[in-house]
C-alpha cells in the first residue's frame, strides 16, 4: 500500500523531513498523515504544509511504501532512522537520505545531497544519479560510519566517502572523490570508476576494489603481491547479481591485480585495496 507526496513547491529554507518513514506513516489516513509535524527553521509545521498526500497506508511499516515526487533538494532527512518499508524518490533530495537507517528500501531516481546513508545500520539504498559529500560516512566528531546494510551509487560521489566505515557494502559505478574510505575499520567497497587521491588514510581494515584509475597511495601502504582471480571474481559477482548495468565490461580472467595492504601509519594496518595493474601502471 502506497502513500504519495507530492511537493507543491520548492521551499525557500530547507525542511526537516525526518517523519516522512513507513514507520511514522503506518496504520494512519491521509489526514491524520496531514498532520504530521516537520521542521522548516525554527518552526514546527505539517506535512499538508509543504506536501499534497494521497493514497493509504498499510497496517505495519514493512507493508507500507511511499513515493516522493518533486524538486526536493531542500528537503533533507527523508528516511532518517528508517527502519522498514520501502521509499522512492522520483527526483533529486536533498542531505541526509537514509541517514541512520536500519531497515527498508530507499530508492532515488535521481541524485542526493551530502551526507547520505551517513551511519546507516541496514537496509538497501539504491541511488540512479550523483551522491554528495561525505556518503556512508560518520558524523563529526564520531568514529562510526557505516555500520551495514547496501548503497548503490549508479553516479559519481564526492568527497570523505565512506569515512570511520565498520560494516556493510557500498558499490559505486562513476568516480569518487577525494579522502574516501578514512579511518575504515570494516566492509566492503566497489568502486568501477575512478578514485581520486587519500584514499584509506589510517584505515585499518576492509576491503577495497577499484577497477578503473586510483590517483595515488599513501606510502604507508605495501605492495602485497598479485592477488587471487578467484576471490576478486566473488566479489564481483554479487555486484553483477544485484546491479548487472554496474558492469558494462567484462574483465577477463588472466588480467592482472595488485593488492596493497596498509595503513601502516597505524597500529592493526590490516586494509586491503584491490587495483586492475592494466589501469594503474603509475602504482606498481
Amino acid at each position: 500500500m502506497t502513500v504519495i507526496l507530492s511537493l507543491k513547491e520548492a521551499p525557500d529554507i530547507p525542511i526537516e523531513a525526518d517523519t516522512i518513514t513507513p514507520s511514522h506513516f503506518a496504520g494512519k489516513g491521509v489526514k491524520e498523515i496531514e498532520k504530521i509535524p516537520i521542521q522548516q527553521g525554527n518552526e514546527v509545521l505539517k506535512l499538508k504544509d509543504f506536501f499534497d498526500i494521497s493514497g493509504e497506508s498499510a497496517p505495519t511499516p514493512d507493508e507500507t511504501e511511499i513515493l516522493v515526487k518533486g524538486d526536493l533538494r531542500k528537503v533533507k532527512m527523508i528516511g532518517k532512522g528508517m527502519n522498514g518499508g520501502r521509499i522512492t524518490v522520483e527526483g533529486n533530495t536533498g542531505m541526509y537520505l537514509g541517514a541512520e537507517m536500519i531497515a527498508g528500501r530507499i530508492h532515488v531516481k535521481g541524485s542526493v545531497g551530502p551526507w547520505a546513508a551517513a551511519e546507516m545500520e541496514g537496509g538497501n539504498i539504491q541511488i540512479e544519479g550523483d551522491a554528495g559529500d561525505y556518503l556512508c560516512a560518520g558524523y563529526r566528531g564520531t568514529t562510526d560510519g557505516m555500520k551495514g546494510g547496501r548503497v548503490y551509487v549508479a553516479g559519481n560521489v564526492g568527497r570523505e566517502m565512506a569515512a570511520h566505515m565498520r560494516k556493510g557494502f557500498l558499490a559505486v559505478k562513476g568516480n569518487v572523490g577525494p579522502q574516501s574510505a578514512i579511518r575504515m575499520m570494516g566492509g566492503t567497497i566497489i568502486v568501477i570508476g575512478n578514485m581520486a587521491e587519500r584514499v584509506g588514510v589510517q584505515a585499518t581494515k576492509g576491503m577495497i576494489f577499484c577497477l578503473g584509475k586510483m590517483d595515488s597511495l599513501f606510502p604507508t601502504y605495501k605492495f602485497s603481491g598479485s592477488s587471487d582471480r578467484e576471490f576478486i571474481t566473488f566479489y564481483l559477482r554479487y555486484l553483477k547479481e544485484r546491479r548487472p548495468d554496474f558492469l558494462s565490461e567484462d574483465i577477463d580472467y588472466s588480467e592482472k591485480w595488485v593488492k596493497y595492504m596498509g595503513d601502516f601509519a597505524e597500529a592493526s594496518p590490516g586494509e586491503e585495496i584491490f587495483i586492475r595493474a592494466s589501469k594503474n601502471p603509475h602504482l606498481i
